[in-house]
């Protein structure tokens, strides 16, 4: 009688970890021999993913080689869904996940997407262009000039896809007189007549055009 109580308390004990993440999964999958000796964090994690993300061990197995590749370096700590999506926290840091039939669809960290494939948020592409008259001596209008104000820490990570993005979505075809990035410190990016491939990086009037351009281009300062 004693031997079949503990029986069911030892099976009712193991169902109500399993129910709230902090059961034992089943390590014995095809890749768990060879990630568990890779990952000290391997088998902690692998619980919490298999029951978190109510997926098989050898999906969970997939979902952790991702994690890992996106930065994943330590015991998950927890995940929680909001909308489909997973939030992995480890250590001081989480990452975003999306899951399609239980394959990991997309990893994002922030703003950023690192999987399946690296793409930076391009904040270049977050601002509306503030458009100003481009004025005659006379103060007659003759043209319109358009800029947008980012920190210059923001322009000295903006990758060369993300340039190109904006230079070809914003910039080309846009008629101004020019179009400029203009920096906090004063610097920045003026691409003269709207010339998406042409742009010259200096010190920038207001207006957003280089002292180069000004008889050029402008005498707006």
């Amino acid at each position: 009688m004693k031997r079949f109580l503990s029986l069911c308390l030892a099976a009712y004990l193991a169902l109500s970890l399993a129910g709230c993440g902090g059961g034992l999964v089943d390590l014995d999958t095809p890749k768990s021999e060879e990630l568990s000796a890779q990952y000290d964090y391997y088998a902690d994690s692998m619980n919490i993913i298999r029951a978190d993300m109510k997926i098989t061990p050898e999906q969970a197995d997939e979902v952790f080689i991702i994690l890992v590749s996106c930065g994943l370096d330590e015991k998950i700590t927890s995940i929680y869904e909001n909308s489909g999506v997973y939030t992995v926290n480890f250590g001081g840091d989480s990452l975003d996940v999306t899951l399609n039939g239980g394959a990991v669809d997309t990893v994002q960290q922030g703003q950023d997407t690192l999987y399946p494939e690296f793409s930076k948020h391009n904040v270049l592409m977050d601002y509306d262009l503030i458009v100003k008259d481009v004025k005659s001596g006379s103060g007659d209008v003759i043209g319109e000039y358009a800029y947008i104000r980012i920190m210059k820490k923001q322009l000295e990570e903006i990758t060369e896809e993300n340039y190109k993005e904006f230079a070809e979505s914003v910039v080309k075809d846009s008629g101004y007189n020019w179009v400029s990035i203009l920096c906090d410190d004063g610097t920045g990016i003026c691409f003269p007549g709207s010339m998406y491939y042409v742009a010259d990086y200096g010190k920038l009037f207001a207006s957003g055009v280089t002292n180069r351009q000004t008889s050029g281009v402008c005498s707006q300062k």
